[in-house]
C-alpha cells in the first residue's frame, strides 16, 4: 500500500477527529493549494501549449483549496476549544461571555469583542463552549446543576429564581 493510501486511511479512522488531525489536514490543503498555484503557473509559461491546456487550471482552484484550509484550521481550533472546556474545572456553559464584563460580547466576521472592556478574541466567542476555570455551582428549583466561571455565575445570579449559587471551594 502506498504511503498516500496510507494516510488517507488514518485520517478516514473511527472516532472524533483530533484538533491535531485537522491542523495536519489544514497543512496538507495549504500544501496542495500552493503546489496547484505552480503547476498552473509554470502550464501559464507554456506558450508551445494550446491555450486550453495553459488555462486548465482556473485560478480560483488555489484560492478555494486556500479556503478550504482555512475552515480545517478554525475547525481545529473550535475542537480544541471544546475539548479544552470540557476538562474538569471548566466553565460547563456552551456560550461564551466575556469573563470580565459578562454578557456584553459582540461578534462580527467570526471574531468577538467585549463591548465594555474592549477585550477580543479571533473567535466567535458567542458561540463557543467557555472554559473559564468554573467558581460557582448553580441550582435550580428542581435540583438540576451547573458548573460556571464568575463571569456566567454572575450573569446566572441576576436569572436565577428560587435556585442557589454556591461558591466552589479552590484547591
Amino acid at each position: 500500500m502506498s504511503d498516500l493510501f496510507a494516510d488517507a486511511e488514518s485520517a478516514a479512522g473511527d472516532g472524533e477527529p483530533t484538533p491535531a488531525e485537522l491542523r495536519d489536514l489544514q497543512a496538507r490543503a495549504d500544501a496542495l493549494a500552493r503546489d496547484v498555484a505552480a503547476v498552473r503557473e509554470r502550464l501559464k509559461q507554456q506558450t508551445g501549449l494550446p491555450r486550453a491546456v495553459r488555462g486548465a487550471l482556473p485560478g480560483d482552484v488555489g484560492e478555494t483549496l486556500t479556503r478550504a484550509a482555512r475552515r480545517i484550521g478554525e475547525a481545529a481550533e473550535k475542537l480544541a476549544r471544546v475539548r479544552a472546556a470540557q476538562w474538569p474545572g471548566s466553565c460547563t456553559a456552551w456560550w461564551g461571555v466575556c469573563p470580565r464584563c459578562g454578557p456584553t460580547l459582540r461578534t462580527e466576521n467570526g471574531r468577538s469583542w467585549c463591548e465594555e472592556c474592549g477585550a477580543g478574541w479571533g473567535y466567535d466567542r458567542t458561540r463557543s463552549p467557555c472554559g473559564e476555570p468554573a467558581t460557582f455551582l448553580a441550582m435550580d428549583t428542581q435540583g438540576g446543576t451547573v458548573v460556571v466561571c464568575a463571569a456566567h455565575g454572575r450573569h446566572i445570579q441576576d436569572r436565577l429564581e428560587g435556585g442557589l449559587l454556591l461558591a466552589m471551594p479552590t484547591s
